[in-house]
């Protein structure tokens, strides 16, 4: 039987034999010149649906779509041909209908009204050449990352520009710009509605956009956007196929037994009757009034891919979901529906979040895949209102991170951990999204700056983050305010654009140093200089730094947090952890600025840092004893500022110190902190001497703490350690995510610790640190790590009985500082190569 395969592009495409070959015949080329851009206007489809008066309130964008369309014949033999392109929305494009490009999602997610990202792609192998031959270049053109409302509907209606360059045989060259006189457009077509937050509908039954006949037609000029075009140079979105996930679990369900009432208030949902199960590889068939479940295994961003078949007009709903409902569906539980069928109300949308096909006509399967819009989820939740008869269904994650990206590995003797360290991977391919975001799944999906500022570390170790954070941090200049001050979100989105917030907005300076520290480069320092150097400038010039509406030490089990009860001492401690990233700041502009000679700003910000230390220290260390204020000793993470950033010294080191360890015993072991504290906690307490007690607080599988939510069955980093527990059910929903990688920085410990691969006293990794930290406790640890210059870093060490052996390999063009653990010798510096170190077990302190 004949496989139909279906895209939701400009033209339509109904008839190909899969997406295997997409993009084969086109590939990425530099942008054409300005002069050649500037002939080409913004066009928008003159009956595209818009949003009106109550309905931009909402969370949806308007429906449907906008599709562009131009025929041009060659008026000589051709010899090369470029396309140049932009969309005001996500947008595809084709040439003869065949997709071009490997992108998705594009442009991406930016400023909305500042910057638009273009592509620009070598299309000769899709062309026909010849003389007087005809070709067909078509767009389609949704809301999303525009005007909907993750954008915070910037604009009305969704535009493309363009520009086909045409190099002829003969050596001369013709333009085809976008304008509104010479294109055809239309806003009829398959697309029912496409959007971040919406999802897909696609409607199989109309074949095509309506033209009016050959003739350009139906296009206006759309001047809405004001801002700057730029060629896309990183963040880019793709499909992972390689990643590609297939069901674990499927089941039929219908009808629903052991519900119960109080009231008119349901007391529980019951449990989902299973009437079937099918087998790895079974074609799934699903009847009406049935709904069927499909278990992936494995939460992420990705979108489904269906090999479906169904009687034209038959509809098709698919609701991802992160969890399933439990127990007996109880609503004291936060169960939102039976045991056994999905859980949405997380995603804090009555409607959307969902992709929905409607059949046409066929004699065989077709193949559907959504591809202006993605998801977060682990689980589907499928219905339709006619017999369908699914194939196959896969899971296909998208993400800004590419095979050819990834470069970090580590894995350990114990199957916990290393589900730790898988989650913290998935929550980084999940949410380094165009933008590095909070979280793929609820109507949010912003790039939250602190999430950003304490992952850095470990996502540049897990990944080669050059690019992706070249442009997001384009993103933070569009997005900073005209006092100096970051926002809590870039781009700008539906919330968050408060500003002045400790932790969050010096990401703006964090993310520049780490990005330089870990890959050596100082474009990213030299790219975002004068921006920098704003924001420090509003911080030495505000009267009230930290103090007012903070987040701070967001989602802290301590006292004086934002969503926690105010107390007296609030603001002051607020005022506390402002002081320590100044601090951490102006250190980090000092170096920045020796490294890329501006010797006079260097000793500057010295100095400021300087000062600032002795205004903590006259501040809340003026107790007797040179320790912190009494009113915050019974806290973690004031403790660990005060050790990060030497705030304490001598005796007074000491006992922080001891008083320190002391709480984490006092509390099983457990962390206190939120994601400020947590982020510096495991580094602080290993360069304190308590390497040991680190070891013990990721390995505690109480609450709160790493391994507990790995016990409750997380398969990526969650926004709270409790989001779910099988004791008590699902966590608050208003702020619950089962895909939030921020905790995930706990990572970059392990390589740097257990694995001991760390950066050099240079930037870069041409002359590194090896220096593992190990433990019985985890048996064995084996870790790799590819340098910028594109050599591997090994480090595998292991407990055989009363032996312990550390293999390691430094790569070509680099060299090693070697420390042996325990050893009383002074570190030794190794050329590349690959070496073994064998001692007796005991020698190795724990």
């Amino acid at each position: 039987m004949k496989n139909l395969y279906v895209c939701s592009v400009a033209v339509c495409l109904s008839l190909m034999a899969s997406a295997a070959g997409r993009g084969a015949s086109s590939a990425r080329t530099a942008p054409l010149p300005d002069a050649v851009w500037a002939q080409s206007e913004w066009i928008s489809a003159k009956d595209a649906k818009t949003l009106e008066g109550d309905a931009r309130r909402g969370w949806l964008a308007a429906k449907g779509a906008s599709y562009f369309r131009k025929k041009t014949a060659n008026s000589k033999a051709v010899k090369r041909v470029r396309w140049m392109t932009s969309g005001l929305g996500v947008y595809d494009i084709a040439v003869n209908g065949k997709l071009v490009g490997e992108e998705i999602l594009r442009p991406g997610f930016t400023s909305a009204r500042k910057t638009r990202l273009s592509f620009t792609y070598d299309v000769t192998g899709l062309v026909k050449t010849a003389a007087g031959a005809e070709n067909e270049f078509a767009a389609t053109v949704t809301s999303g990352w525009w005007s909907d409302k993750v954008a915070g509907l910037a604009g009305r209606k969704p535009a493309f520009r363009s520009v086909i360059l045409f190099d002829y045989a003969d050596g001369t060259s013709e333009a085809v710009p976008t304008r509104a006189d010479t294109w055809s457009g239309s806003a009829e077509g398959p697309l029912t509605f496409a959007g971040i937050y919406d999802g897909e509908g696609y409607d199989a039954r109309v074949p095509a956009p309506v033209f009016a006949g050959d003739a350009p037609a139906g296009c206006e000029k759309n001047g809405e956007f004001k801002g700057r075009t730029v060629p896309s140079a990183g963040a880019e979105v793709f499909f992972r196929r390689d990643l590609a996930l297939e069901p674990v679990e499927a089941y039929v369900w219908k009808g629903v037994e052991g519900r119960k009432k109080d009231g008119r208030k349901i007391a529980a949902h019951g449990r989902v009757k299973k009437i079937k199960t099918f087998a790895k590889g079974e074609k799934i068939v699903v009847e009406p009034g049935e709904t069927l479940v499909v278990d992936f295994a494995q939460n992420s961003s990705a979108v489904p891919e269906f090999r479906f078949s169904a009687a034209e007009g038959v509809t098709l709903t698919c609701l991802p979901a992160e969890i399933l409902n439990d127990m007996n569906g109880e609503a004291s539980r936060g169960n939102d529906g039976p045991a056994g069928s999905v859980y949405r109300r997380n995603l804090r949308m009555s409607d959307g979040m969902k992709a929905e096909y409607t059949f046409a006509k066929s004699s065989g399967s077709v193949v559907y895949l959504p591809r202006f819009t993605f998801f977060g989820y682990r689980y589907l939740s499928i219905t339709a209102t006619g017999r369908v008869e699914i194939d196959s269904i896969r899971s296909i994650p998208v993400t800004s991170v590419t095979k050819a990206m990834e470069t970090g590995s580590i894995e350990t003797g114990r199957a916990d951990v290393n589900r730790l360290v898988a989650n913290t991977y998935w929550g980084q391919l999940s949410n380094y999204l165009s933008v590095p975001t909070d979280c793929p799944q609820r109507n949010e999906r912003l790039g939250w700056t602190a999430d950003t500022q304490v992952f850095a570390e470990t996502g540049s170790y897990l990944a080669d983050t050059r690019a992706f954070f070249a442009k997001w941090m384009r993103d933070m200049r569009d997005s900073q305010h005209r006092d100096g001050a970051y926002p809590s979100v870039a781009p700008a989105g539906p919330y968050g654009g408060n500003h002045r917030r400790l932790g969050w907005g010096d990401a703006g300076v964090i993310v520049p140093y780490t990005v330089w520290r870990h890959f050596g480069e100082k474009s990213i320092i030299e790219d975002n200089w004068e921006s920098m150097s704003r924001y420090m400038k509003m911080i030495e010039g505000a009267d009230n730094w930290g103090g007012g509406s903070q987040y701070a030490d967001w989602l802290s089990f301590e006292s004086f947090e934002a969503h926690l009860r105010r107390e007296p001492a609030t603001e002051g401690y607020w005022k506390y952890l402002a002081a320590c990233y100044w601090l951490g700041d102006a250190q980090m502009m000092s170096e920045m600025a020796a490294a890329t000679g501006r010797k006079a700003e260097a000793e500057r910000y010295a100095r400021t840092a300087e000062k600032v230390r002795a205004d903590i220290r006259a501040k809340w260390f003026s107790s007797p004893d040179g320790m912190i204020s009494p009113e915050y000793r019974h806290m973690q993470a004031p403790a660990l500022f005060a050790l990060k950033f030497g705030l304490v010294e001598g005796e007074a080191r000491r006992k922080t110190i001891d008083a320190l360890a002391a709480n984490f015993r006092s509390r099983g072991n457990c962390l206190s902190t939120g994601f400020l504290g947590t982020a510096i906690l495991m580094d602080t307490l290993t360069d304190a001497g308590l390497a040991g007690l680190a070891y013990d607080v990721l390995l505690n599988h109480n609450f709160p703490g790493w391994l507990y939510s790995v016990d409750q069955g997380a398969t990526t980093i969650w926004e709270r350690w409790d989001s779910y527990t099988k004791e008590k059910g699902f966590g608050a929903a208003g702020m619950n995510s089962f895909n939030h990688y921020a905790y995930g920085a706990v990572t970059a410990w392990m390589f740097k610790t257990m694995a001991g691969i760390q950066a050099g006293p240079e930037p870069g990794w041409k002359n590194f640190v090896l220096a593992p930290l190990p433990s019985r406790k985890i048996g064995w640890c084996k870790a790799s790590f590819r340098t910028p210059e594109g050599g591997e870093i090994k480090s595998h060490w292991r407990y055989e009985g009363d032996k312990w052996t550390w293999e390691f390999t430094v790569p070509e063009g680099c060299s090693a500082s070697v420390a042996v653990p325990g050893s009383k010798d002074a570190p030794k510096r190794y050329a590349p190569g690959s070496y073994r170190i064998s001692c007796k077990a005991s020698e190795i302190p724990e």
